[in-house]
């Protein structure tokens, strides 16, 4: 099963994030709470870690780009094979 994970709200006033840098690949094993990404903000730096363990599946948004709270940022697989699935049905 892939599972969808929105970009999170880190503060109260917080709207966007906009991210610097992915430090995972698609096809990468994670773990939860392993960095995935580094995601700036209009007050900090922050690490936006793993929510679960499994597979990347997908990134959702590019190096640069500025993400909603709440807009999908990552897809992560139970493992290769539901990975492989997700790729392929999202053609």
């Amino acid at each position: 099963m892939a599972t969808t994970y929105p970009m999170p709200m880190w503060g109260i006033t917080m709207e966007e994030g906009i991210i610097h840098q992915w430090l995972v690949a698609v096809g990468d094993e994670v773990t939860e709470g392993q960095p995935l990404a580094s995601v700036g903000t209009t007050k900090a730096e922050i690490e936006f870690e793993s929510p679960a363990s499994g597979v990347v599946a997908a990134l959702l948004a590019a190096e640069g780009e500025t993400v909603d709270v709440g807009a999908d940022l990552i897809v992560l697989a139970d493992d290769a094979a539901d990975a492989a699935q997700y790729l392929a049905d999202a053609g």
